[in-house]
């Protein structure tokens, strides 16, 4: 199973990097594309933020439309949560509290991760993180 990032899913949006390719592989593998609702919620914060609101929100509303699941945040992930942050903040390591967040549903669903963020996401150890910008194309 897959949970994608905020940063692959705006790069698919604008067809930059192999985002759109690594999707489409994904997707002929027939993996269940996810993401988790504050992924979704920062793709909807960045469309507010856009020139052209209107065509923002749609292109994200259509994408997120498009994945197999929006994954919520629930008790299990609250727990996992506490104890991210707790672990965090013993070893005196700051990654953001939306990170934070997006990881404990990751773990507590046992999906993978595919973000491009692994300086922050590394720091959890129980997260299964894939560096998708490290992935190679079928066509180099």
């Amino acid at each position: 199973m897959v949970v994608l990032d905020t940063d692959l899913l705006i790069a698919y949006l604008r067809g930059k990097d192999n985002a759109y390719e690594i999707i489409r592989c994904l997707k002929e593998k027939n993996f269940p594309l996810k993401t988790t609702i504050f992924n979704a919620a920062e793709l909807y914060k960045g469309s507010y933020g856009a020139k052209n609101v209107a065509k923002s929100l749609n292109k994200v509303q259509t994408m997120l439309e498009g994945l197999n699941d929006i994954i919520i945040f629930d008790d299990e992930a609250v727990q996992e949560y506490a104890k991210i942050a707790s672990d965090l903040k013993k070893r005196g390591i700051s990654i953001g509290i939306m990170n934070e967040l997006i990881a404990s549903i990751c773990i507590s669903n046992n999906e993978n991760f595919y973000t491009g963020n692994l300086r922050h996401f590394k720091k959890i150890p129980e997260l299964s993180a894939i560096n998708w910008r490290n992935i190679k194309r079928k066509d180099k």
